[in-house]
């Protein structure tokens, strides 16, 4: 019998939890290393910062549509890899999740450091698309991780073959419906977020 995306999710949940744990670990433990060791800040902005701040510069330095385009493209590369480099043991996949989760943590204690409220920013700047971006996010890491593990321990009563051609099947019905997700998040944080981070005070 074929699955369907929410029977996935479903069989999934513990995997998703644990994606969500792991994301927030990296939010915690970046904001709390900044919070012992200020001057680490220099180094992640040249390191984790930096990648990210040279993506933005380039979506929104150009068209709205192109920029639109230019974010869904490096979004779903960047998914494509969550999951699929979850083969090599999951831990593509784990750092790919304690490191988007970083980038919070790292920005919200920027944010702090320059007197700005974390939580209002961020509730503008992330949730409008985030409330797309993220549900998409943490299924990829799910589906990452549990690749990963079921390369060394195979579903229960399924060989290692039969094992990750069901996490395959899981993935491929999965897939659209992540895309789906990340493409109306590009258009909202191109054409819609913008607008609520105009509406913080200066």
């Amino acid at each position: 019998m074929t699955k369907n995306f929410l029977a996935v999710i479903r069989e999934n949940r513990s995997w998703l939890v644990l994606a969500f744990l792991f994301f927030l670990g990296g939010v915690a433990l970046s904001y709390s290393a900044l919070t012992q060791k200020p001057e680490l800040i220099t180094l992640l902005e040249e390191n984790l910062m930096a990648a990210l701040q040279d993506l933005g510069e380039e979506i929104f330095n150009v068209s709205a549509l192109k920029g639109v385009m230019l974010l869904i493209v490096n979004n779903i590369f960047a998914t494509a890899q969550i999951i699929f480099l979850g083969i090599f043991l999951g831990i593509p996949t784990l750092i790919s999740a304690i490191a988007n989760g970083s980038v919070l943590g790292i920005l919200a204690f920027q944010l702090t450091q320059e007197g700005v409220a974390p939580i209002p920013f961020l509730l503008a700047g992330v949730i409008p698309h985030g409330i797309f971006e993220l549900p998409a996010f943490f299924v990829s890491v799910a589906l990452g991780l549990k690749l990963g593990y079921h390369v060394v321990f195979p579903l229960p009563n399924l060989s290692r073959k039969e094992s990750l051609r069901v996490i395959f099947q899981e993935i491929s019905i999965s897939l659209p419906f992540i895309f789906g997700l990340l493409l109306v998040a590009a258009f909202i944080e191109i054409f819609i977020t913008p607008h609520f981070l105009n509406l913080l005070p200066v």
